[in-house]
């Protein structure tokens, strides 16, 4: 069934989106009702080369991508583009409303338009090209690798070609011009190392779903991104309301054993989907249900039911936290300065409990604690670092502030990944990414011929002379990316004299690993040089 169509009893006729965009729209604190001051644009672009047949044959990259389009504040910049052999941009870019949101939600047949082959480097080009008067934000869906049609030259030379434009060429300008492109890989047979760099290098989130199920929740995670806002902790179906939050909105994932939901108030008052408190709207999807209550009542409530992990509670009130930029790729052993503070009718709160605490926690999939660091008071705001242990993969990183009659928290979605990047062995087990560059084409579907791509495997002398090619590249993007990072080192190193110590040792080891690698590179193009047949 398509999930996002109404059965409610409120809005248009079943398969139109007015039952319930009209309450998406609002209902939701996750997206902000009104764009902030520098609004943010959001180009999305999506794979429709033939794989996705067999990957997403309920078709939910359309139904994510409907309900991302739902979930943008009014006012922002938006569109979407689609890409196999071809590009194709079947929503253009304009400022999010109504009669967007109408077209948006029209675009399930150019989403499933299929073709073969898949041009990665094309899709984020024209995706990028439109001049952006916010700060443009890309969200690449794909379930394959660079895979270019025979007829523009000899395979692989072509897709390896196309591949390294995107990553040491495009990308980095990508970066300069402000554009973040973060990317989610839809199969095991996407080219993760692509997704891992394209994000990590333009400061995006890379994501891997392992089924269509899982897309919902990778969108939103890259709503939450883009458009942050306040939540309260959802702990086994609980979650406390006190006072000051005029509304509370849940967005709600059915988990296991399909019971259905119900709502239970402080007062021990129960509702349900059909018999929602007064004034409160819940609509009820097969993959996710949402509900919005204005004015709650103060106090505990509860969810009984299956309720998923993924679930999130939002709310809205006079105060909020808001906090300093938090970037999508942490690194194992490095530390993330981490900024935090209350505002209270958009001025920071003078007026904050004197037991106000604000900590940060790095939290795996499951919710295991990576990561605690508590933030200290310095003003009005609160400041600190939290240091990432040897773990990679896919985490979340929370800032929550609690204090007499206030909690709030914000949750994002990041990647801990190899601080340098370099070895593909080093990208094992990210989250969204894999081991190295992909060994072959993807089997594809050419929908014109019916023909099959071949498989190519590269040998371990290939890969190691293509992984020595490809070091003065990554090393100049390396450096790009970690810019703001090595700002904020050099202003902590001259506040401390024991910290320089220590950089003064670690810049000696690093020369000594740059005058190795030098001497491993000589010898290989020395081997080079001595296997060449004399010519006759």
């Amino acid at each position: 069934m398509v999930w996002w169509r109404s059965k409610g009893q409120e809005g248009g006729p079943p398969g139109r989106p007015g039952a319930w965009l009209g309450l998406l729209l609002p209902a939701l604190a996750l997206a902000q009702p009104h764009p902030p001051a520098a609004s943010p644009e959001v180009r999305v672009i999506v794979d429709v080369s033939g794989s996705m047949r067999s990957n997403d044959p309920e078709q939910l990259a359309a139904s994510a991508v409907e309900l991302l389009a739902a979930l943008l504040p009014v006012g922002v910049t938006a569109g979407v583009w689609t890409f196999g052999e071809t590009v194709a941009a079947p929503l253009s870019l304009a400022e999010v409303d109504d009669a967007w949101r109408e077209q948006a939600m029209a675009l399930r047949p150019a989403l499933v338009e299929y073709q073969p082959f898949t041009d990665i480097e094309a899709a984020v080009a024209a995706a990028a090209e439109p001049s952006a008067v916010g700060e443009p934000h890309l969200l690449l869906l794909t379930d394959g690798v660079v895979d270019l049609p025979p007829a523009r030259g000899p395979k692989p030379a072509i897709d390896d070609a196309s591949r390294r434009r995107l990553l040491e060429a495009l990308a980095p300008d990508l970066a300069r011009q402000g554009v973040v492109a973060h990317a989610i890989a839809f199969s095991e047979e996407a080219d993760l190392a692509l997704v891992a760099q394209l994000s990590r290098l333009t400061g995006g989130l890379p994501l891997q779903v392992a089924s269509p199920e899982q897309l919902p929740g990778a969108f939103l995670d890259i709503v939450e991104r883009i458009f942050p806002t306040d939540q309260i902790p959802l702990v086994d179906g609980r979650f406390l309301i006190e006072a000051g939050v005029e509304s509370f909105s849940a967005l709600l994932f059915p988990g296991e054993g399909g019971e259905p939901l119900a709502l239970v108030a402080p007062d021990g008052t129960r509702y349900a989907p059909d018999s929602p408190p007064a004034g409160a709207r819940w609509q009820v999807e097969s993959l996710f249900s949402l509900l919005r209550v204005a004015e709650p009542a103060r106090g505990e409530w509860r969810l009984e039911g299956a309720l998923g992990a993924q679930s999130r509670i939002g709310v809205q009130g006079a105060v909020g936290l808001h906090v300093g930029p938090l970037p999508a790729t942490l690194y194992p052993e490095v530390g993330v300065p981490l900024e935090a503070w209350l505002v209270r009718g958009g001025e920071p709160w003078e007026g904050a409990p004197e037991d106000l605490a604000i900590d940060a926690t790095l939290l795996d999939d499951a919710g295991h604690v990576l990561a605690e660091a508590p933030l200290q008071r310095d003003g009005e705001r609160f400041v600190g670092e939290l240091v990432p242990p040897a773990w990679l993969g896919p985490a979340r990183l929370r800032l929550r502030a609690e204090g007499e009659g206030i909690l709030r928290q914000r949750l994002q979605a990041v990647s801990v990944q190899p601080l340098l990047g370099l070895l593909p062995e080093a990208e094992e087990g990210a989250g969204a990414m894999a081991p190295g560059r992909p060994e072959g084409e993807r089997f594809h579907e050419d929908l014109a011929t019916g023909r099959d791509g071949g498989e190519l495997v590269d040998s371990p002398a290939d890969r190691f002379i293509d992984f020595i090619h490809d070091l003065p590249s990554r090393a100049a993007a390396l450096g790009r990316e970690a810019l703001p990072w090595l700002e904020q080192r050099r202003r902590a190193l001259v506040a401390s004299p024991g910290q320089q110590a220590v950089a003064g040792g670690l810049a000696i080891l690093l020369l000594v690993a740059l005058m190795l690698l030098r001497r491993t590179r000589r010898r290989q193009r020395r081997r080079v040089v001595h296997r060449e047949d004399p010519h006759v």
